[in-house]
């Protein structure tokens, strides 16, 4: 039963609210018709009671000027003939313009009718209340009757007669049936504004409802647009507003297609950029192990070959000019050869171990100055901070293969006594590591071709962004000291893990 009501709910379209107010309107119309109309009505019927008022004082006044003078009065009264009266009636309603339909009545102190002008259907008795105005129901209707002041006919007052004026109450004057002629037009007037109200609001939301079923299609993309309707009325307006929106709306999404495509052509060359990018990365990460591995080889191997090299010719001599001395050089090629098989186990090894990632710089180096005080026979001194003895990062491993390589040309060329490691931590987030010998010494800014030993060690050291100071002069010994910042990365340790001098 709720959705009928639901369907009557003026807040559903603008057509039922339309429907309403029609309603609402005609029925307040109505009611102030029927106000208007009984405001009329009451004014006509006091207009009606007053003119029989009038008619009834009068022929009063004129039976009164009549029977004046006279002694007998009764005697006189009941002698007037009815023509005389009569006559009175009709100057009295000539005189006063009352409803044709009015009746003058002369009754007794019985109620009974003496004398009646016009005659009418009937001679029912009068009431008892003459005072003023009475509806008396009769056989054929109401019947109004208004009594003249006993003032204006003090004679007939003394006889106990009375003047009275009778009217059907059907008529009431000109105007009979008002409320109920009113009372139709109202409801008539009612239904007629409810049709045309709902006429009104269906042609007003017709185009409405057109305007809506587009924007509807839209929403569910079933249209792209909405036809703009014609006119200038409010439908119109909002049908254009809707086009223009829905018009921008569909440039900022071609728009934004058109941005989310150049976007995906960016993401895919910027990919493809990465990729060449990480390809060149790794490319660069392999020519560096190829150096780095060159310059091993050339630490070692190369070297060592160089020596058997240098003792094949010296054999050769030998056996040329001085075979005795051939057994002793052949002692001095063996051990050379057994040293560099030695020193390329222990690249191999050093490829497939990373002491530096496993134990730290500090115990990489101190393991590394021992196996060379071992093989040199050269006072050598380590000393390392804790702090900077636990960094062990890539960037240790290239201060590592620093170090190795400044040994190994101490080996080679300084000819020295007493060689230093020393790996100190700094309180501004570096570390530096510093090797000096006693030796020959050489001078830095002069060029050494076929040797590489100082150019590796400038190359490793701008990989990882460190300084590189080498100080040295002839017959002054040689330092050699890489200044690195680690900042953060620096791993914390316990002064139980510090690695003392060996």
């Amino acid at each position: 039963m709720f959705r009928y009501f639901r369907a009557i709910d003026p807040g559903r379209s603008l057509a039922t609210a339309v429907a309403w107010f029609a309603v609402a309107l005609s029925l307040a119309i109505a009611f102030a018709l029927v106000a208007v109309g009984d405001f009329a009505a009451n004014s006509m019927l006091a207009q009606r009671d007053a003119r029989m008022k009038r008619f009834a004082n009068r022929f009063a006044e004129q039976l009164e000027k009549t029977l004046a003078g006279q002694r007998q009065l009764a005697a006189a009264a009941t002698a007037l003939p009815p023509a005389r009266l009569a006559a009175l009636a009709d100057a009295a309603r000539e005189a006063t313009k009352p409803d044709p339909d009015a009746r003058a009545l002369l009754v007794d102190d019985h109620l009974g009718v003496v004398f009646e002008h016009p005659r009418g259907p009937s001679t029912e008795p009068l009431p008892t209340v003459m005072q003023g105005v009475t509806v008396l129901p009769s056989g054929q209707g109401r019947t109004v009757v208004v009594t003249a002041s006993r003032d204006a006919a003090p004679s007939l007052a003394a006889l106990g007669w009375q003047v009275a004026v009778a009217q059907p109450a059907e008529e009431r004057g000109h105007g009979g049936g008002l409320n109920e002629k009113l009372t139709a037009i109202s409801i008539l007037l009612s239904i007629t504004a409810a049709l045309f109200g709902a006429l009104f609001a269906r042609r007003l939301t017709r185009r409405l409802g057109e305007l809506t079923s587009q924007v509807r299609k839209v929403a569910r993309q079933e249209a792209e647009g909405v036809d703009e309707p014609a006119g200038r009325d409010e439908v119109a307006v909002l049908g254009r507003a809707f086009s223009r929106l829905l018009e921008a709306l569909r440039q900022e999404r071609d728009e934004l297609d058109r941005m989310t495509q150049e976007l995906e052509q960016r993401v895919q060359v910027r990919t493809r950029e990465v990729e060449r990018l990480a390809a060149d990365s790794r490319y660069a990460a392999v020519v560096r192990e190829r150096l780095r591995m060159a310059r091993d080889l050339h630490d070692t191997l190369a070297h060592s070959m160089m020596e058997m090299l240098v003792e094949i010719r010296t054999l050769r001599v030998l056996h040329a000019h001085d075979p005795t001395r051939l057994g002793a050089e052949l002692e001095r090629a063996e051990e050379l050869a057994h040293q560099g098989l030695k020193e390329a186990r222990d690249a191999v090894s050093q490829m497939r171990v990373n002491a530096v990632r496993d134990l730290g710089l500090g115990p990489a180096l101190q393991g590394a100055a021992n196996r060379f005080a071992e093989r040199s026979g050269l006072d050598v001194r380590f000393a390392a901070d804790p702090q900077a003895a636990s960094f062990a990062d890539a960037r240790a491993e290239t201060l590592f293969r620093i170090a190795e390589e400044a040994l190994r040309n101490i080996d080679r060329h300084a000819h020295a006594a007493h060689v230093d490691v020393a790996l100190r931590d700094h309180d501004d987030g570096t570390i530096e590591l510093v090797i000096a010998d006693d030796g020959v010494g050489f001078d830095p800014g002069m060029p050494h071709p076929g040797h590489y030993g100082v150019l590796g060690i400038r190359e490793q050291a701008e990989l990882v962004d460190a300084r590189l100071e080498l100080v040295s002069a002839p017959g002054q010994g040689a330092t050699v000291k890489v200044r690195l910042r680690v900042g953060a990365e620096m791993r914390a340790v316990d002064e139980a893990s510090v690695m003392g001098t060996p």
